[in-house]
C-alpha cells in the first residue's frame, strides 16, 4: 500500500465534508457525485464504494449526466494546454502518451476529435489508463459511428472507469 492510500475503515469514519474533500475530484469538476455517494455509507470495500459512484452516475438525470461529461477535457489536449487540466488528467494524458504520437497521426485524431465534438457535442472520453494514445484514433472512428443515446451510455462508462483508477490510487 503506498503511504497516500487511506484505508476504507478510515474512509467510512470521515466526516461528510472530509469525505468529500479527499473524493470531490475524482470525476472531473463534478462532485455532486462524491457528495451523492458519501450518503451509501458505509461501504465494505473500495468496489463496494465505485459501485455506488456508478449507481450515481448512471442513476443521474440526463441533464446531470451530460454536465458530467462536458466537465471532461478533451483528449490530446496541446501540450501547452495541459496546465489547465486536473491534475488527474494531466497525469493521465501524459501517461497515455498522446506527445510522443507521429505529428501526422496527432493531427488526424485532433481532426477526428472535432468532428466527434460536432456530432455528439460534447468532448470524446476514453480512459486512457486502459487504452494507449495509439489505440485511441481506432476506438474514436468506431464509437463516432455510434448513436447519441448509445455513445452517452459508453462516455459515462468510460467515466466510471477513469473513477475507478483515480480512486484505486486514493483508497486502499
Amino acid at each position: 500500500m503506498n503511504s497516500e492510500e487511506i484505508p476504507i475503515d478510515k474512509l467510512n469514519r470521515m466526516q461528510d465534508d472530509e469525505w468529500i474533500t479527499l473524493l470531490g475530484k475524482l470525476y472531473e469538476h463534478s462532485p455532486w457525485v462524491v457528495e451523492e455517494a458519501v450518503k451509501g455509507r458505509p461501504f465494505s470495500d473500495k468496489k463496494a464504494l465505485q459501485a455506488r459512484f456508478e449507481s450515481v452516475i448512471f442513476g443521474a438525470e440526463e441533464e446531470m449526466q451530460s454536465q458530467l461529461i462536458t466537465a471532461h477535457p478533451d483528449l490530446a489536449a496541446k501540450m501547452d494546454e495541459l496546465a489547465k487540466l486536473t491534475d488527474f488528467s494531466q497525469s493521465e494524458q501524459t501517461r497515455a502518451g498522446f506527445s510522443s504520437l507521429p505529428r501526422d497521426t496527432f493531427n488526424t485524431l485532433r481532426e477526428t476529435l472535432a468532428n466527434y465534438r460536432q456530432r455528439f457535442g460534447h468532448p470524446f472520453i476514453l480512459c486512457v489508463s486502459d487504452h494507449s494514445a495509439s489505440e485511441t484514433l481506432p476506438i474514436l472512428q468506431q464509437r463516432l459511428q455510434a448513436s447519441p443515446r448509445s455513445e452517452r451510455l459508453a462516455c459515462l462508462a468510460q467515466i466510471a472507469r477513469i473513477g475507478w483508477h483515480r480512486l484505486d490510487a486514493i483508497v486502499s
